[in-house]
């Protein structure tokens, strides 16, 4: 057994061994990847394990806590699809200048949205620097010079105690891409969902990642979200209204990840008015078509 983590095993030269991605508890399986090298194993100051793991074929493959999070052979699909959507959404009323990051600390969200050369700030909020830090110094590929953008600025702060704070200045766009929904985190999700209002301008767009889809379980991680901000009403000149809903919709698209061996959903709430449309203006897999298929849910 490794002396760094119990989740995989090393050869008699320490360079080559096995790893367990353990997925028993949501599909019933285990995945074993073999011929694989540790390039790095390291626990946060946040008490995150960090596991890179070299796998053939898919590149460096990064694990928090056994999970998959990101992979270098596929992790321009997963970050396209996060970011573009709502940034042609919130376009189309107005240019966009100032995002919201929460999370995405390896730097490849805020890679996307400095695509936009409208954008004039992107304040990152990634509450475990470590992970930064890794991915700064050794992983650079993943935010592919982004770190080095003037206009990007990461702050290392708990989101959900900021989040119950009055902004000083709203965002054109709020990205969020924490951890799966579940029953376990719904309070942090509540926290989260109800104050982020106040932080949006009033054209703006919110997505977020909304976890994996489970053919398995008839409760999806997403239907967690969606309960949260559909059933949130406030009192606002004597009408009672659901803020974030109030002349936006949910549009709840997902996308299969290979590495994650699943679909990822993403929810984009924007104005009623505003459509999607992918003229090239941006360098993205997206197309109008591509964006229309990941739409359809096909169960």
């Amino acid at each position: 057994m490794c002396e760094l983590c119990a989740s995989y095993t090393m050869c008699e030269t320490c360079e080559q061994s096995e790893y367990s991605e353990d997925t028993w508890g949501e599909f019933g399986v285990k995945h074993v990847w073999y011929n694989i090298s540790v390039q790095k194993s390291i626990k946060t100051h946040r008490g995150t394990l960090v596991d890179m793991i070299q796998r053939p074929n898919w590149g460096i493959a990064c694990y928090m806590d056994n999970a998959i999070q990101s992979c270098e052979a596929d992790e321009h699909i997963y970050h396209e699809s996060l970011v573009h959507p709502a940034m042609c959404a919130a376009a189309m009323n107005d240019s966009i200048k100032r995002v919201m990051i929460i999370g995405g600390g390896e730097g490849a969200t805020a890679r996307e949205v400095l695509k936009w050369q409208s954008v004039e700030a992107v304040d990152m909020f990634e509450w475990d620097k470590d992970i930064v830090d890794l991915f700064k110094t050794e992983y650079s590929q993943w935010a592919k010079g982004a770190w080095n953008d003037k206009r990007l600025t990461i702050y290392h702060d708990d989101i959900f105690e900021v989040i119950k704070t009055s902004p000083t200045a709203t965002y054109d766009i709020i990205i969020i891409d924490l951890f799966d929904p579940s029953e376990a985190n719904t309070v942090e999700w509540y926290i989260l969902l109800n104050s982020i209002q106040r932080w949006l301008s009033s054209n703006g767009a919110i997505v977020m990642y909304a976890g994996i889809r489970n053919f398995l379980t008839k409760m999806q991680p997403y239907h967690i979200i969606q309960h949260i901000i559909s059933n949130h009403f406030e009192k606002v000149d004597d009408k009672v209204i659901n803020p974030l809903l109030h002349n936006r919709e949910i549009v709840p698209y997902k996308v299969y990840i290979p590495s994650f061996s699943g679909e990822s959903v993403f929810l984009l709430i924007k104005n009623t008015a505003s459509s999607i449309t992918f003229n090239g203006q941006i360098s993205t897999h997206l197309t109008d078509d591509i964006w229309n298929s990941y739409k359809i849910f096909n169960w």
